[in-house]
């Protein structure tokens, strides 16, 4: 063959080849570039319930307006468990172990959180290390669940009195301990929002509730939900939740 005609069929094979190579490159740049958003915008959980005998947590996310969307199911195999979450942005979470045991966290892209408790008790023990917007979350979360344990030490000793003679003097101290002790959480609660403003753990702290009753109300304390607003604004401006307080406090309270 003319070493010519043969010159330009090697130069022809070299040009599909070199197109082929290019378009590769090209393929494997997008998935790299793909896989490396994907881990962006991931959460890893897991953890260990210690006496777990459920099979699996259901995982839902606190929104705007305070409402809640399930999110997805997570495998406990002997109490263990682990979970990819995609998510972009800083969000506040709930982990549902039973009926009477919703598990809060916050997470954002890139967090590493690790959850650990005994399930026999896990409003007492519950636990999650990964980032600091959790542990003041929890720090909120645990002084709440020693107020619920008093007045179920309360509701103890009404249940024992209520057939007595003097039931109505300790009806009255009862409900003194409790006012009192209501009126202490709130303050805390408050000077923990104005601690940490800024920080997204100050909004569930306003929206804590003793069984159905409200520490805080929206027209009543809009001062301090106006404080909420102005930290986060600064933090977190562009936040579901930060919008979400924005269209709240321009309505006219």
């Amino acid at each position: 063959m003319n070493f010519f005609i043969r010159l330009i069929k090697m130069n022809n094979v070299t040009k599909k080849n070199g197109n082929l190579y290019y378009s590769s490159f090209i393929f494997l740049f997008f998935l790299v570039f793909l896989c490396g958003s994907c881990r962006q915008n991931q959460v890893h959980l897991s953890g260990k319930f210690e006496n777990a005998n459920k099979r699996y947590l259901l995982l839902s996310k606190i929104v705007a307006s305070n409402d809640i969307v399930f999110l997805d199911t997570i495998l406990l195999l002997n109490g263990n468990f682990s979970h990819t979450l995609i998510e972009k942005e800083i969000g506040i979470y709930l982990l549902k172990y039973d009926d009477n045991t919703l598990l809060p966290f916050i997470a954002q892209n890139g967090d590493k959180l690790v959850f650990s408790g005994d399930a026999r008790n896990l409003n007492k023990n519950y636990n999650v290390q990964g980032n600091e917007e959790t542990l003041l979350l929890l720090e909120t979360w645990h002084k709440l669940i020693q107020f619920k344990d008093k007045t179920k030490e309360w509701a103890a000793i009404f249940e024992r009195h209520k057939y007595e003679d003097n039931f109505e003097e300790t009806s009255t101290y009862l409900d003194s301990l409790y006012y009192q002790e209501f009126n202490s959480h709130k303050k805390y609660l408050t000077q923990f929002i104005l601690q940490h403003k800024g920080k997204l753990a100050t909004l569930p702290a306003f929206y804590q509730k003793i069984g159905y009753i409200a520490f805080f109300d929206k027209r009543k304390d809009c001062d301090l939900l106006q404080e909420i607003y102005n930290g986060l604004s600064q933090t977190l401006p562009n936040s579901i939740y930060t919008v979400d307080l924005r269209e709240m406090l321009s309505m006219d309270y």
